[in-house]
């Protein structure tokens, strides 16, 4: 797909953007986070090319002390191409703590994209991902450089 085309929104899309995302985000922030935070966590970041910050909850799976996070239904969202390239910075929001992180999104049939999807394959065996999927690496910003174990 074209990076330049912007997929197509479906209804649940825009259900989901619109009715559910909101009400996730709520939640993520209140007290009731308990909810949600074993499985979601709040991903705050710039886009890259608009300059407008954006928020959306996404599962993830923690692999060494980073948030493994990937794009289900790839071609139907455009969030995760604002991390490739270099890393970006990221506000995460889990179990109602925020942290400054780095984002990366991994290559697709490298060693670590492999790690990282066999780690979230193991947190959510039900969801569908291939081995093409889009998986973002979070890690803490603390000034040291990792790469996932």
């Amino acid at each position: 797909m074209d990076a330049d085309i912007r997929p197509r929104r479906t209804l649940a899309g825009t259900l989901r953007a619109h009715l559910v995302n909101p009400v996730v985000r709520g939640l993520l922030r209140s007290p009731a986070h308990r909810i949600l935070s074993r499985s979601t966590l709040l991903l705050a970041y710039t886009g890259r090319r608009s300059g407008v910050r954006r928020e959306l909850p996404a599962m993830y799976a923690v692999l060494g002390g980073h948030y493994v996070v990937a794009a289900g239904q790839p071609g139907t969202k455009t969030w995760w191409r604002n991390f490739a390239g270099a890393d970006r910075p990221v506000t995460v929001t889990v179990a109602g703590r925020r942290r400054s992180c780095r984002a990366r999104l991994l290559d697709p049939g490298t060693t670590e994209h492999l790690v990282a999807l066999a780690a979230y394959r193991r947190r959510y065996p039900r969801v569908p991902v291939d081995d093409t999927t889009p998986v973002l690496d979070v890690a803490p910003d603390d000034g040291i450089a990792r790469k996932l174990p």
